[in-house]
């Protein structure tokens, strides 16, 4: 579909792209076009935009409540990935709760609706956590008595949590050896930055420097420049010819087609899946691989979080510590042998 087609889209960082209308709000389109999924999100979403105009919101619903806190300047200062993320809860929100009074809502109710979702405890506790956000900012605009807040002491539902295992070595060269060029050079990307998928992805030749990489964190909108490891400065530099200006994991992928981090991961899955004796892992377990290779090469906690951020050194470094210590045991248990 030609690009001027497209009414009320616009491109945000040159790939994702958006909905912007005053009757739906500034909404990611979360796929591309000439996707089955970007069409159908479009459609659905023209469909809105032209409908014939709706009543305002009445002043007291959540539908008001959350209209005004999208247009607020607390939620536009935030980083771009996190206002998507904010923003598609919110449609849940409005879905469940648009026309009842944020003020005579009460925790049962929350309960009820973060209930709903309990196949999908993560999305449950997103709404909880977000309800909850609506309040206080609710709060501070004085449109609540102030400290009302129905959701405080909510808890989340409790889920099992599948933990990112880091790759071991025989596992990274298995996959390398084995795997498509496709998706080889991200791995190797994510492997030797320590980034994540959202990361990886947007990596332009631009930002290769040669001794080291420019990265500017999705999630943080923080800019890294981090070494270049020999190995992947090699990998690049047979590849760089043919790079241009293209993000490197696009130049690279099937058809050419932009990768997103979810699409990535989705592509590094069936490559896994393709190798013979390759257990299941993930693009976040190259970031705990990408730490205990930082913590055996003698980085500090200060130097390897300024790569990874605190909190995935903590999480990793408590797998690497268990292996550490089963690998003791072993070499005790047959020292006695």
């Amino acid at each position: 579909m030609a690009r001027e087609t497209l009414k009320y889209t616009y491109i945000a960082k040159k790939k994702y792209w958006r909905f912007r209308h005053p009757a739906v709000g500034d909404v990611p389109i979360k796929a591309q076009p000439g996707e089955a999924a970007f069409h159908a999100r479009y459609a659905e979403l023209l469909a809105l935009a032209e409908a014939e105009p709706k009543a305002a919101p009445a002043r007291s619903s959540w539908t008001w409540l959350v209209r005004q806190y999208l247009a607020s300047a607390e939620f536009k200062a935030l980083a771009e990935k996190t206002r998507e993320d904010y923003e598609l809860t919110c449609e849940l929100i409005i879905e469940e709760l648009g026309d009842q009074p944020f003020e005579l809502t009460t925790r049962r109710m929350i309960k009820a609706v973060r209930d709903a979702y309990q196949a999908t405890p993560r999305k449950a506790d997103k709404i909880r956590q977000m309800t909850s956000r609506l309040y206080s900012w609710a709060d501070e605009c004085e449109l609540v008595p102030e400290g009302f807040n129905p959701v405080k002491g909510l808890k989340k539902l409790k889920h099992k949590v599948e933990p990112y295992v880091p790759w071991s070595d025989e596992e990274i060269e298995l996959f390398l050896a084995n795997a498509p060029e496709h998706v080889i050079t991200p791995v190797m990307l994510a492997l030797y930055t320590g980034q994540r998928a959202s990361d990886v992805v947007a990596v332009t030749w631009n930002d290769y420097k040669g001794s080291y990489i420019r990265v500017r964190q999705d999630k943080t909108d923080a800019f890294l420049d981090i070494y270049c490891h020999p190995r992947l400065r090699e990998h690049l530099d047979r590849l760089k010819a043919n790079g241009g200006k293209k993000a490197i994991v696009t130049a690279l992928s099937i058809a050419g087609k932009p990768y997103t981090g979810g699409s990535l991961s989705q592509a590094l899955s069936r490559a896994i899946a393709m190798i013979d004796g390759m257990p299941h892992r993930t693009m976040h377990g190259l970031r705990y691989a990408a730490a205990a290779r930082l913590e055996e090469a003698g980085c500090t906690i200060a130097e390897i979080s300024a790569v990874l951020g605190h909190r995935t050194y903590q999480m990793a470094m408590k797998y690497i510590e268990q292996r550490k210590a089963a690998k003791r045991a072993g070499e005790k248990l047959e020292a006695r042998a």
